[in-house]
């Protein structure tokens, strides 16, 4: 399913069989091997080491991509174009440079306004990713696009009936759905009230 988020194209895609992956996911999301993002990033949650999630998150990765040959055909990218790996190297065979990770959202627990636009000294995504491991949709934190407008405020009183001035958009998104974005989009996660905790499996795909 493709969306228009003030007119960037996103893309909704299913895994086939989302409780194997999230029972994968939670067996990689440890106290071993999750670390608190605070001290290094905008949020405050729990995630795990980019590189360290290849090797043991199988399902997962046949998961992505199937989701990604669906994508590819959606954007009209030749799948063998594109690949995981931040080495953008499609023909990488390294379990070592996987560009993806396992963010746990715990009550309070939330990540500010952010894009995957990298510096000049790492390559930027051609696309970035979000699969909602364990996500009720009724309890858990939103996860919102902001518009790219520079003074979204100038016309909220507007924003009831053009969609186009709202300050944010969320999705409708069930758990086991996975969204791929343009990377420059500005996207948050509100805080987490739930006791239960909220698991996703962000990233990135290369070119």
């Amino acid at each position: 399913m493709e969306f228009s988020v003030w007119g960037f194209p996103v893309f909704k895609y299913k895994f086939d069989h989302p409780d194997k992956a999230l029972e994968e996911i939670l067996k990689n999301a440890t106290d071993e091997t999750l670390d608190e993002m605070s001290e290094d990033w905008n949020a405050q949650c729990k995630s795990t080491a980019a590189t360290q999630n290849d090797v043991t998150l199988i399902h997962v990765r046949e998961e992505l991509e199937k989701c990604l040959e669906s994508f590819s055909k959606d954007v009209n990218i030749p799948k063998e174009n594109m690949t995981f790996k931040g080495c953008s190297n499609v023909m990488c065979k390294s379990d070592d440079c996987v560009d993806y990770w396992i963010n746990v959202y715990k009550k309070g627990d939330h990540q500010d306004i952010h894009y995957h636009m990298n510096t000049e000294d790492e390559k930027t995504p051609l696309f970035s990713f979000t699969y909602f491991a364990k996500y009720d949709p009724e309890k858990d934190a939103k996860f919102y696009f902001y518009n790219p407008s520079p003074a979204p405020h100038m016309y909220e009183e507007f924003s009831g009936c053009r969609p186009e001035f709202k300050s944010r958009v969320e999705l409708d998104i069930s758990q086991g759905e996975v969204i791929f974005f343009p990377p420059f989009l500005l996207h948050s996660v509100d805080e987490q009230t739930s006791d239960d905790p909220r698991v996703t499996l962000a990233g990135n795909v290369y070119r």
